[in-house]
């Protein structure tokens, strides 16, 4: 039986060529999915697609989790893909992370939000094949529930297997060269705002082994934007 399936300009004859396009359409074709229509010809092609993908209606309630499952029951050797986004590996998911620091972005932040990092190394058995990494994903996701951004640039330190931290597109080795800058005129004010809620700078310290340290950089800047403060009085 030939099909053909139809989303914005894109036709599309395989079930394989639509798991591609659900990262970019994700409403239309989640309203597609779930469409008396779709599961006909999804049953008659392959019923074994059809029994998992009513396998995960049932036990998936979620939007997101559920689109970017459904992608790979339907094209399981893509890339990851989620909302737009293609990474060819989870290093380079890792250096995108990092690339936007400070600033988060909520639809990267989704991959420890919903676990759908684990999902994707176990739908492509990279976990067998790097099982360290699955286990440290996983300390994240749970971390996630009390620190969302800190857990969050952390997994992009952990994905890009880096040490460096990057802030407005230079990149740092170091604290002390690092808190020089940050604590510079030019930086001072934005730096000293953003420090404690988007967690940038914790997470780094973290991933450098630096938690004890971590309430003595805090009180530093503190203590330099007060100064900063009182001389404008």
């Amino acid at each position: 039986m030939s099909f053909t399936i139809t989303i914005k300009d894109h036709e599309v004859s395989t079930f394989e060529e639509f798991g591609l396009l659900i990262k970019d359409y994700p409403e239309e074709c989640f309203k597609l999915i779930n469409s008396i229509k779709f599961l006909r010809i999804l049953k008659s092609e392959d019923i074994d697609k059809y029994e998992r993908v009513l396998d995960l209606a049932r036990r998936e309630k979620d939007f997101y989790p559920f689109i970017f499952e459904i992608q790979y029951i339907l094209n399981p050797f893509m890339e990851l893909r989620y909302h737009g986004y293609s990474f060819e590996n989870l290093k380079d998911l890792g250096r995108q992370i990092l690339g936007y620091g400070p600033m988060i972005d909520i639809y990267l932040k989704d991959f420890l939000k919903y676990k759908l990092l684990t999902k994707y190394m176990i739908f492509t058995h990279s976990k067998d094949q790097n099982p360290e990494l699955f286990e440290n994903i996983q300390k994240l996701e749970d971390e996630f529930v009390t620190n969302e951004n800190k857990a969050y640039f952390k997994l992009g330190f952990l994905l890009a297997n880096t040490k460096v931290i990057t802030y407005d597109s230079r990149p740092y080795a170091d604290p002390k060269t690092f808190f020089e800058a940050m604590l510079s005129p030019f930086y001072l004010a934005r730096f000293s705002h953003s420090f404690e809620k988007d967690q940038y700078a914790y997470a780094w310290l973290e991933v450098l082994g630096y938690e004890s340290s971590i309430d003595r950089y805090k009180n530093l800047v503190d203590t330099i934007e007060q100064q900063e403060m009182e001389e404008k009085l």
